[in-house]
């Protein structure tokens, strides 16, 4: 039985890190990642999402294998034949929206390790690269996940996860899956404008969590800082509302009030690839949520689920961690908080930590 699913992209990953080394031809995509983020916690996991009829077998069997239920995973009848890579700077910044056919010849292997002018370079021949619209972006606004895509069968789970999608898709998954009475948490992604030129408030109103980047929350609540866009949101409609800084941690706004934003630090760990750590925050948080029904809590979970994903390339470091080891981290984070909100969380997560 499904206890949370998430929904969204399925894609294949090509990365170089800030220092230059290069990962290739990893599983990817927000739906997987968020699943991932939610198995470190829970059993019942499944993930739903489109593939082209291309995708790698071998991946989903190995996704399959670490406990994500892929009977939600459609396959189109349709094949993409340019990959996405993703470049990152010394700076934390991301060179992204970047293809190159999937034989394309010349291009950096995995454990290749880049100079910062071989990393310009590569950046400059993608860049020139011209656009077929076979990349996994177009694949996905031809294809969005729709709610005809869950599974009847998972019709018992207990709440949702909805990445980034086509916009109108999102929204009547998260209408028709807050009606059935699951915990639905968002994400807008890069369609955070389109959400509201669409109607914000119907939005929030849908969902029981929303999880912006600061970047999204800039888009829609612009000129405010960080806890005044939450409280912006808040008075919105927004239940709860959790905006991701990135090595910053994250923010949290829940309860009766408009103005009480509890901020979580970001666990101190070796990062090599960012790719997915805002995606597995979500599935923890999500996780988070049903296990415990706290926000604030549920963002701890969320926290510790991002510092594994951001260890190595890929998922499949996430989905290779131990719930001791969680537990473990879980514990020490909560040492790092201040004596007020450790107060709070411990009785809540003591059955989470002590395993």
């Amino acid at each position: 039985m499904v206890r949370v699913f998430t929904a969204g992209g399925i894609i294949i990953d090509n990365v170089v890190a800030a220092d230059g080394r290069v990962g290739r031809d990893a599983m990817g995509g927000n739906a997987v990642y968020s699943a991932a983020g939610a198995r470190l916690w829970l059993d019942e996991v499944g993930v739903v999402g489109r593939i082209p009829a291309n995708y790698p077998l071998e991946l989903l069997r190995r996704l399959s294998a670490h406990g994500i239920d892929i009977s939600g995973i459609v396959t189109v009848d349709e094949e993409v034949r340019e990959a996405e890579w993703f470049l990152y700077r010394a700076d934390g910044s991301r060179a992204d929206h970047l293809h190159a056919p999937i034989d394309a010849p010349g291009l950096p292997l995995h454990g290749d390790r880049l100079s910062a002018k071989e990393c310009r370079t590569l950046e400059a021949h993608l860049r020139a690269m011209p656009a077929t619209w076979s990349d996994f972006a177009s694949f996905r606004r031809r294809s969005p996940v729709r709610i005809e895509d869950v599974p009847v069968r998972w019709s018992s789970a207990r709440g949702v996860h909805l990445a980034a999608n086509q916009p109108a898709s999102q929204r009547a998954m998260a209408e028709a899956l807050f009606a059935r009475g699951l915990f639905v948490t968002a994400d807008p992604g890069p369609n955070a404008q389109a959400i509201a030129e669409g109607g914000l408030s119907s939005f929030l109103a849908a969902v029981t969590a929303f999880l912006p980047s600061e970047k999204e929350l800039a888009v829609l609540a612009p000129g405010l800082d960080p806890a005044s866009g939450l409280a912006s949101l808040r008075r919105q409609g927004a239940g709860t509302v959790v905006v991701k800084l990135g090595a910053d941690g994250a923010m949290v706004a829940s309860g009766a009030g408009h103005t009480d934003a509890v901020a979580v630090p970001a666990f101190p760990t070796a990062a090599v690839d960012p790719t997915g750590a805002g995606d597995a925050f979500c599935g923890g948080f999500l996780a988070g949520l049903v296990l415990t029904g706290d926000p604030r809590a549920a963002a701890c979970l969320g926290t510790v689920s991002a510092s594994f994903a951001v260890e190595d390339f890929g998922p499949f470091h996430l989905l290779g961690t131990t719930r001791g080891s969680a537990a473990e981290r879980l514990s020490l984070l909560l040492g790092t908080l201040g004596s007020d909100l450790r107060s709070h969380l411990l009785p809540i997560l003591n059955r989470i930590i002590i395993i």
